[in-house]
């Protein structure tokens, strides 16, 4: 008999758990810059995405749409105003930085990430359904919700699925396990799910990074 306790809202970003070849995550991570001018804070587990604005590579917190990611936000070091020393951190609080933020985000094409389903309902092909009704192999759009100032950590989280190609991920499996943990209930919204990328950076189907085709 399979322990089931219904999911509730603890929104946690987007989580790395492996690799499209099943390997564990190495957390390689891909070496980005946030002008120190940008005051959107960027918490641990935000999709970043680029400043379109900018000739020099800057990115920024992730909106939802079909702008293409640019990765996961993982962390970021600076050198702080205030603290006159080099600071580092899991989240860039939006200001304090003496030059240009080096942050860390991971962007190799084959991850994998677990994210939790907002309490509503999903959209699939232009009608409404529950999260429970097999969001896997459907397109995935985010809502960047509120990240924590206490911990650094993001409050990202699925809003959505449907047919859109240039939605930034696809939802893969849904995680029941361990059995009565908090997500892992598959009859009830806020579920967990594993996700992979769709539009981003490095991710191409032929014609740039598009969404696959």
């Amino acid at each position: 008999m399979r322990l089931v306790m219904a999911n509730t809202a603890a929104y946690f970003g987007f989580q790395p758990v492996g690799l499209s070849t099943g390997a564990a995550p190495n957390f390689s991570l891909t070496q980005r810059r946030i002008a120190s001018g940008n005051s959107t804070a960027i918490y641990r587990g935000d999709p970043v995405m680029p400043v379109v604005s900018s000739a020099n590579g800057y990115i920024t917190q992730g909106a939802a749409g079909t702008t293409r990611v640019d990765g996961i936000f993982w962390g970021c070091e600076y050198l702080s105003v205030s603290q006159k020393r080099i600071v580092r951190s899991i989240y860039w609080p939006g200001s304090d930085a003496s030059g240009d933020v080096l942050a860390y985000v991971i962007d190799a094409p084959g991850s994998r990430f677990k994210v939790q389903a907002n309490g509503s309902s999903m959209v699939v092909t232009g009608s409404t359904t529950a999260w429970t009704s097999g969001p896997v192999g459907q397109y995935a759009q985010f809502a960047i919700g509120t990240g924590s100032t206490s911990t650094g950590i993001s409050g990202a989280y699925l809003s959505g699925v449907g047919t859109t190609v240039t939605y930034p991920f696809i939802v893969l499996d849904m995680v029941q396990d361990p059995p009565g943990q908090n997500g892992t209930d598959p009859t009830t919204n806020y579920n967990f799910l594993i996700v992979g990328f769709n539009n981003e950076i490095l991710r191409s189907n032929g014609a740039g990074p598009t969404g696959i085709s």
